[in-house]
């Protein structure tokens, strides 16, 4: 059911303060480049609720991983439906009504204690109620009835996430794309994970499985920006902001982060200065304020 997060790790968040252009194309960390990432420790973000295929939807868990930006819609593992009583949860997933989702996996569960993806939607019902400990144990015993269960396992990659696990939070992820090589959620925050460990190379791998699958949230877009950026590839980046700011020009790291791009990268001061002015209209973060009045000055300057 909630399976995987869109964990947009803050790198959406996190202000690309980009300096100089990157070291190398590799996964290392560029000099002056530290990107307010989009990170997946503990608020919203989107899960798989293992509806049918291509008919999941998002479900917002309570301020847990992708703060900021609407979660991305998950996708969901391409499995066949029992004739009786999975079109029911289908519906109650695609309703995003949780009680009714409540409802028709306790149904389920009482019919086959190993229904996988009752097993798997009762599990994000708990989450999102912050019963952390009770959704583990549901999707440990959904991978248990179906270890083909994509969705079950990024999901436990989001509960690995809330405990502060990030390794087997990548672990988790990283079995849901063996399972589902296009599966764009798991790709989403695991790339957002890659993008806060400043592993540039393994999160832009993930992160164009994420935006091939379709997952377009502001917070996994800000995060492949910001990766894009990090290993010198200006123009792919920029085009991933200007798209992403179409859809959210009131988003704040987007916007940060494009004008970051625009005046320390790319020397594009008139748009890049468009860009902050933006910002300044929406309202700019207050820890952001001094990276700012840099960006400012340095556009002001280029455009003299």
């Amino acid at each position: 059911m909630m399976k995987k997060i869109v964990l947009t790790l803050i790198l959406s968040g996190v202000l690309a303060a980009c300096g100089s252009s990157p070291k190398q194309q590799g996964g290392g960390e560029e000099s002056g480049y530290s990107p307010v990432a989009s990170s997946p420790s503990g608020s919203s973000g989107s899960f798989d609720m293992g509806g049918e295929e291509g008919g999941s939807t998002s479900g917002q868990a309570s301020n847990s991983f992708a703060q900021s930006a609407k979660a991305a819609p998950p996708t969901t593992a391409a499995q066949s439906l029992t004739p009786v009583g999975q079109g029911a949860l289908v519906d109650a997933i695609k309703s995003q009504n949780d009680e009714q989702i409540f409802r028709v996996s306790g149904q389920l569960l009482t019919q086959n204690p190993n229904d996988h993806k009752a097993l798997n939607a009762m599990a994000m019902y708990y989450f999102k109620k912050g019963k952390i400990d009770a959704a583990k144990y549901l999707l440990s015993k959904a991978i248990a009835a179906n270890p083909n269960a994509g969705e079950a396992y990024g999901n436990m990659g989001l509960i690995h996430l809330v405990n502060g696990e990030r390794r087997e939070a990548i672990m988790a992820f990283r079995k849901a794309l063996d399972i589902n090589p296009n599966d764009g959620v798991a790709a989403a925050n695991s790339g957002s994970i890659y993008v806060v460990e400043k592993d540039y190379n393994k999160a832009i791998s993930v992160l164009q499985v994420a935006y091939n699958a379709g997952v377009r949230d502001g917070k996994t877009l800000n995060n492949y920006g910001v990766a894009l950026t990090a290993v010198g590839k200006f123009d792919e980046a920029n085009s991933i902001y200007q798209a992403a700011i179409k859809d959210q020009n009131n988003n704040r790291e987007l916007l940060l982060n494009h004008a970051i791009l625009l005046i320390d990268h790319m020397n594009k001061y008139k748009e890049g200065m468009d860009a902050l002015n933006r910002l300044k209209f929406v309202g700019p973060p207050s820890e952001s304020r001094n990276r700012i009045i840099a960006l400012e000055n340095k556009a002001k300057a280029g455009l003299k």
